[in-house]
């Protein structure tokens, strides 16, 4: 008896002191050894992590190969917004969540498969935004397919939480596509001196279906002379001049039975065409516009940042033809300018953007100016940062119209 219960205690302290030993790594042995240094170890050993954090993307799981990933993040816009209205109603002072996201984006089977989802839970309403799975066949094409952006204004391609103001210009939120159900091809040649999207849409914006067979066509292509230029408005010490020249087309029909099936988050339908107003119904389309209604939007753009100075300028257009009235043309855009003066952390903005239409059966929302002044400061880029601007809206369709808005905005991506 007391052979076997020394013999128990003997595999148990066996079994205890092998529990405790690790087996080495090569990372470890390569190190002992003196082959690699301890920076060399430490960067190594990251590389291996199958589970990390990364700012900017949120938890990050993956296997050693890199085939399958997953990014698990969120972005929150928590919001205070003082209104001064300029005729006799009560001034407005109100705390918002803006925006609260929460996304799942990586890659399986392969680095060329790649995913998105992404949902908003700010501003009162849940919004599906992104859900698409994507192939890059090569860096010349790529083939998109769900719920996404197509292609459009770059300041609407831009995340709002790169931008260099609270939100986006008083153009850009007039003549929006928003989100959108379809198939989109893009892709880079020549180490992104040249950057294409071109795609169909269903047209009726996010999470909607189309009713009919008429679609909506938009393409875009940028030219980046001094070397890639990413979607960001901010300029954080970039060495060298970046510029970007770019321009989009978009194109569809609207008829009566897209009426009541539209996501009021494009704002061409929303705003730019006021369908959200004078087409609650099939009945109230025809009598407005008749048995359909054709528009074409163009954009054009060029930006630029260097050193802490940044630089956007964009061009809207919109043709819209009915079928019974006459057609009808709006302009607008905005000009944008910002510098860091502190390295990286302070920043001063300012912006000024304008939509107009000389035509008189033109929706009763144009020829309004916003004259803007911003001052941004960045704890750790756009993932903290602190941003407050000031807006004046001056309304020329309109006594007494002229208001003035004080917005801070924190924003904190996790």
């Amino acid at each position: 008896m007391k052979n076997i219960f020394c013999t128990a205690v003997a595999a148990l302290a066996m079994f205890g002191l092998s529990g405790t030993v690790q087996a080495k790594t090569l990372e470890d042995i390569l190190r002992d050894k003196g082959v690699i240094t301890e920076e060399d170890y430490k960067e190594a050993v990251k590389s291996n992590d199958v589970a990390s954090y990364v700012p900017g993307k949120g938890i990050t799981v993956q296997t050693r190969d890199g085939n399958y990933v997953a990014h698990v993040g969120g972005r929150l816009q928590g919001r205070y917004t003082f209104e001064d209205f300029d005729d006799d109603s009560e001034d407005s002072s109100n705390f918002s969540i803006r925006r609260m996201k929460f996304w799942l984006s990586g890659n399986v089977f392969s680095k060329d498969l790649t995913y998105k989802w992404q949902m908003n839970f700010g501003g009162g309403d849940t919004v599906l935004e992104d859900a698409w799975a994507a192939y890059q066949f090569a860096k010349p094409f790529k083939l998109t397919v769900g719920q996404m952006k197509p292609a459009q204004s770059r300041q609407e391609l831009t995340s709002s939480g790169k931008q260099l103001f609270i939100d986006r210009s008083l153009a850009n939120d007039t003549f929006n596509l928003g989100y959108d159900l379809g198939v989109q091809a893009s892709g880079s040649f020549a180490d992104h001196l040249v950057e294409y999207m071109i795609g169909g849409f269903n047209g009726n914006g996010g999470n909607e279906s189309n009713v009919e067979d008429e679609h909506m066509f938009a393409a875009r292509i940028d030219v980046n002379p001094f070397g890639q230029y990413k979607m960001d408005e901010v300029s954080f010490g970039d060495d060298k001049l970046l510029l970007n020249i770019g321009g989009s087309f978009a194109t569809a029909t609207f008829i009566p039975g897209d009426a009541g099936n539209v996501d009021r988050g494009n704002e061409i339908y929303d705003k730019a065409l006021d369908l959200d107003g004078n087409t609650p119904d099939s009945g109230s389309f025809i009598a407005a516009f008749g048995d359909e209604l054709d528009w074409d939007l163009y954009t054009a753009n060029v930006h630029a940042r260097w050193k802490g100075a940044t630089f956007g300028a964009e061009y809207f257009r919109l043709n819209a033809e009915p079928d019974t009235g006459d057609d009808f043309d709006a302009d607008g855009y905005y000009v944008q300018a910002g510098y860091m003066v502190m390295p990286k952390t302070l920043e001063l903005a300012a912006r000024y953007s304008a939509i107009e239409s000389t035509d008189d059966n033109a929706p009763e929302l144009f020829d309004k100016q916003e004259y803007q002044a911003g001052i941004n400061y960045y704890f750790a880029k756009h993932n903290a940062k602190l941003q407050a601007d000031y807006t004046h809206v001056k309304d020329d369709l309109e006594d007494d119209a002229d208001d003035n808005i004080f917005r801070l905005q924190a924003q904190v991506i996790f």
